[in-house]
């Protein structure tokens, strides 16, 4: 019996700190009990949040939900036409909760943003062939190829592994992109991102290679080419009517500085912009070559044929942070583009990247990542907004390439700042954030090294700085993508086809078949079938009508001799 109570005696002591908190195998922070509450809803005296005064009423909601469904049924009628125009947008990193915090971020979480009012929506799966959570490259091969493909590659299909350079080269195993099927077919296609448009995202749009890491010929294997030499001299590349972002320094050789005065890297000696502006000059086409954006905003679209902008050697600056007299904007680079490629009959298709969504997500920066997506939601809203009478024969689709690890959480009462605290742990007796992030960079920033988390009350003053970092719950070197479905938010011809759950690759095929492009073995609407009827008769057509016109001209003469 004694030696009961002394190892009972010995078990209690174990399990007691210097501080008297009693360890828990869930946490060190459980505290001894009696100490009075320790969450607000503990308070006998505590007030339930109020919502706001209409929704209060269950008129609001019975009146709201009936006008909703009435648009709902509205926006169920189907566009059939052919797409003669596609725009992707393409959120690098836009979450699902990307999308909830951003909404709160702007002012309220009963708020929509733009794209969010498309009348069709899906969820795509966004896998790569080999790997749960996808990159950025083998998503954009899916969402521009109709083809998924392994992580890191470009253009390529799954036949190739990361950096192998002799099967990137085999044609079999290279996919053909959208924008190449477009200029096929007489379309202009257009490239903006506010990423370096050789990054993984754009870099799918005209190139192929073993690696998305061969951007300049720094560490290029042998026999391969670069994807900034394939921009400029590339099949696709050389045809792009537009092509606007970051990543100067890949165009540039080492010792030379861009016309930002920011250092190059090639080591080849090439100067791809000199080059660029020279083939253009050999082909006769206007083209001008633009680096800030008082050199954007002065071009007269209908004095270009082709338009390149490199606004930054590396990514374009985060545009709460960006000098804006300098960087244009991802909302003045898209529509820029867009007076451009709509000059052509034929229609277009252009690619517009938020690429610095994602970014600011990998530095656990949730701030800038609310704001970028604000930056998209402008572009697209401006967007729609220039399409005018061309509504009606212009698809555009809104989605990402894929998540991230980011999360909104906790109990936060209606309308509280998404950027700050919004509820308590009774472990820890301290209020935690509502957005937290499940690995990254920020870790010891909330965290001691001798586990604990540090204080959020101490960090009030820092909330709304852009480069405050919120917490994550494993530290990782750069916080990783999450492998959770992203949203399709679809406007136009053939959006309808968009709605339900897919894999990614089906938004490519979706895209093709909208717009009438790709193989003749494809599968096609009888709209473009009767499309392509028309863009073979007319020429025989008017043949046809010259011939009737001459006749009719032969004849008046003869009949005015013959009164004569």
């Amino acid at each position: 019996m004694g030696l009961i109570c002394v190892l009972l005696v010995i078990t209690v002591s174990v399990h007691v700190t210097v501080d008297g908190v009693i360890a828990n195998p869930l946490s060190n922070f459980v505290t001894v009990p009696n100490l009075g509450p320790t969450h607000p809803m503990d308070n006998p005296d505590w007030v339930p949040p109020t919502a706001p005064t209409r929704e209060k009423d269950r008129e609001y909601w019975l009146t709201s939900g009936q006008a909703r469904l009435r648009r709902q049924l509205e926006l169920n009628e189907q566009n059939i036409n052919v797409a003669k125009n596609v725009i992707i947008f393409l959120g690098d990193g836009l979450s699902i909760p990307t999308l909830a915090a951003t909404r709160m971020y702007m002012g309220g979480e009963e708020l929509e943003l733009s794209f969010e009012t498309f009348p069709h929506t899906g969820l795509a799966k966004t896998y790569c062939i080999n790997y749960q959570v996808s990159d950025s490259a083998c998503t954009a091969a899916a969402i521009l190829t109709g083809v998924k493909n392994n992580y890191g590659t470009i253009g390529v299909s799954g036949h190739v592994p990361l950096r192998n350079c002799p099967l990137s080269l085999q044609e079999s195993n290279r996919l053909t992109s959208i924008l190449k099927y477009a200029q096929e077919d007489g379309r202009s296609t257009g490239i903006v991102t506010n990423t370096r448009i050789t990054h993984a995202t754009p870099a799918v749009a005209y190139a192929v290679s073993g690696a998305r890491y061969w951007e300049d010929d720094t560490e290029l294997p042998p026999g391969c080419v670069d994807i900034a030499m394939q921009l400029v001299h590339g099949d696709i590349g050389t045809n792009l009517t537009v092509a606007l972002g970051g990543g100067s320094r890949h165009f540039y050789p080492t010792g030379t500085l861009d016309r930002n005065g920011e250092p190059g890297r090639r080591t080849d000696g090439r100067n791809l912009v000199d080059e660029w502006i020279n083939d253009a000059v050999a082909r006769e086409l206007r083209a001008q070559f633009v680096h800030d954006r008082t050199g954007l905003m002065a071009i007269q679209p209908e004095l270009v044929d082709r338009l390149f902008g490199l606004f930054s050697g590396n990514h374009m600056s985060y545009r709460m942070l960006a000098d804006a007299q300098r960087e244009p904007s991802l909302q003045e680079m898209t529509i820029k583009a867009l007076e451009i490629l709509r000059r052509n009959d034929r229609g277009y298709v252009l690619l517009v990247e938020g690429g610095r969504i994602d970014h600011a997500h990998h530095d656990n920066l949730a701030k800038l990542a609310l704001d970028e997506t604000v930056e998209l939601h402008r572009a697209v809203e401006s967007t729609v907004g220039q399409l005018d009478e061309s509504v009606q024969e212009t698809l555009v689709l809104v989605t990402a390439d894929h998540s991230h690890t980011f999360t909104i959480g906790g109990y936060p009462v209606r309308g509280n700042d998404i950027l700050s605290t919004g509820d308590f742990s009774r472990f820890d007796r301290m209020p935690f954030f509502t957005l937290a992030y499940a690995n990254g960079p920020s870790y010891a920033d909330h965290f001691y090294e001798n586990g604990g988390r540090r204080n959020p009350d101490d960090m009030r003053d820092r909330f709304h700085d852009p480069d405050f970092t919120y917490p994550a719950a494993v530290p990782y070197e750069d916080e990783t993508h999450g492998g959770d479905d992203v949203a399709v938010f679809a406007k136009g011809p053939w959006a309808h086809i968009f709605s339900g759950l897919y894999e990614q690759h089906v938004i490519g095929h979706g895209l093709l078949f909208a717009a009438c492009l790709g193989p003749d073995t494809f599968h096609q609407s009888d709209a473009c079938r009767e499309r392509l009827r028309r863009g073979t008769a007319t020429p025989i057509r008017g043949l046809a009508q010259l011939l009737v016109m001459l006749m009719v001209i032969v004849y008046i003469r003869t009949k005015t001799l013959l009164l004569v």
